[in-house]
C-alpha cells in the first residue's frame, strides 16, 4: 500500500495488520506504536479528527500523529492505545475492574464543560439524522435486535422514529461518547487506560452511552459473541456509575439506536 506522504514519513516501512475488531466501516491498520484509518473523506467517521484535537489533555484518548486527504480518501494515523480491550476475556473475568474502567469513563465524560464542543448529538440531532437516512434510503437494518421489527415490534423504520419523536424525554446535555461499547475502552488492569473510536462523540443525554454500555455488557457476556460471563450483570453497570436505573429510559435509548 502506498501512503500520502504525511503518513510514510511517520511509518516508514513499519509492519502492519489488519483489524477486525468491532463495526467500523474504516479500513484500519494495527502498527506497533499506530493505529491507521483510512476511510472515504465524505464519511461522517471522519468527524473524529476534530474531536480528538478537541479531547487532547482531557480524557486518555489517542494522538493525531499525522492526518491527510487524498484522492478521496481520509487518512487519520493516531498512536495505539497501550492496555486490554474490556471486552478481552482476561478482563470480562474481573466484573470489579470491568464496571470500575466503564463508570470511570462515563464521569469523566460527563465532568468535561462541554459548551463549545463541535458536535452536538441530542434527540433532534439523531431525529434529523435518522429520517435523511431513511429518506435517501442509506439506512440499514441489518444489525438491529431481532424484535425490534415484525409482528411484536415496530412496523418498518419510519413507525419507530415517529414512536420515538412522540414519546421523547426531557435531556440533560452532557459529553457522550456515543459508542460506549467494550472494545472502545481499555484498562492497564488498574483503571482505565484509554479511550477509541470517537467518531460519534458528541453533546448528549447521558443515558446514550448508559444503554449502549448496558448492551455491550450483555452481549459480550451472554453468549451473543460465543462466551458467556455468568458474573457478569448488565443491571450493575447503574450501581458502578452512581445512576438509578429507568427501565422506560433504558428502551427508548436502545431503540434510538436502533436506527444507526
Amino acid at each position: 500500500m502506498t501512503y500520502p506522504s504525511e503518513i510514510a514519513a511517520v511509518l516508514g516501512d513499519a509492519a502492519c495488520q489488519p483489524d477486525s475488531t468491532g463495526k467500523s466501516r474504516a479500513q484500519v491498520l494495527l502498527f506497533p506504536d499506530y493505529v491507521l484509518k483510512i476511510r472515504p473523506a465524505d464519511s461522517w467517521e471522519v468527524r473524529d479528527v476534530d474531536v480528538l484535537a478537541w479531547l487532547r489533555g482531557r480524557l486518555p484518548v489517542p494522538e493525531i500523529a499525522a492526518h491527510a486527504v487524498e484522492d478521496g480518501q481520509d487518512w487519520l494515523l493516531m498512536t495505539r492505545v497501550r492496555g486490554q480491550m474490556l471486552c478481552d476475556p482476561a478482563v470480562m473475568r474481573k466484573p470489579a475492574l470491568l464496571l470500575d474502567c466503564m463508570a470511570e469513563a462515563l464521569h469523566r465524560f460527563w465532568e468535561i464543560p462541554c459548551e463549545d464542543f463541535p458536535s452536538r448529538r441530542t434527540l433532534e440531532d439523531e431525529f434529523a439524522q435518522a429520517e435523511k437516512a431513511i429518506r435517501d434510503g442509506t439506512y440499514d437494518p441489518s444489525d438491529c435486535e431481532p424484535e425490534t421489527f415484525g409482528p411484536n415490534g415496530f412496523r418498518d423504520p419510519p413507525a419507530l422514529l415517529a414512536w420515538l419523536r412522540e414519546n421523547k424525554p426531557q435531556e440533560h446535555l452532557v459529553l457522550t461518547h456515543g459508542d460506549f461499547c467494550l472494545p472502545n475502552l481499555f484498562t492497564d488492569g488498574v483503571r482505565l487506560s484509554g479511550i477509541i473510536d470517537l467518531g460519534s462523540c458528541g453533546v448528549a443525554d447521558p443515558w446514550r452511552d448508559l444503554s449502549l454500555g448496558w448492551r455491550s455488557l450483555k452481549h459480550n457476556s451472554d453468549g451473543h459473541y460465543g462466551k458467556i460471563y455468568p458474573d457478569i450483570h448488565p443491571d450493575d453497570l447503574f450501581r458502578a456509575a452512581g445512576v438509578p436505573l429507568d427501565r422506560e429510559r433504558l428502551r427508548y435509548y436502545l431503540l434510538l439506536d436502533e436506527l444507526f
